[in-house]
């Protein structure tokens, strides 16, 4: 399985990809599943990868988002305008 992570340097993010990695490189035998990749995106991802991923992954976990704006504008660009 090919997974996406959006978000991925944040906190829940950051110990997903870590827990995945572990999975697919076998230091966690506790889940039965096959991860093939784990495709990693954040603010500084170039938005041409971002498609190229979105594109081959099988499962997409998407928990981009910004929690603390100082507007309402930033808001809507990182949580609704990134989405779409």
């Amino acid at each position: 399985m090919k997974i996406l992570v959006t978000g991925a340097k944040g906190f829940v993010g950051r110990n997903l990809v870590e827990n995945l990695s572990n999975i697919q490189t076998g230091k966690n035998r506790m889940r039965d599943l096959n991860v093939e990749a784990v495709y990693q995106v954040d603010r500084d991802t170039e938005p041409s990868l971002l498609n190229e991923y979105a594109e081959q992954a099988d499962f997409v976990f998407n928990l981009a988002g910004v929690n603390r704006p100082k507007n309402v504008s930033e808001f809507t660009e990182g949580n609704v305008a990134f989405v779409s």
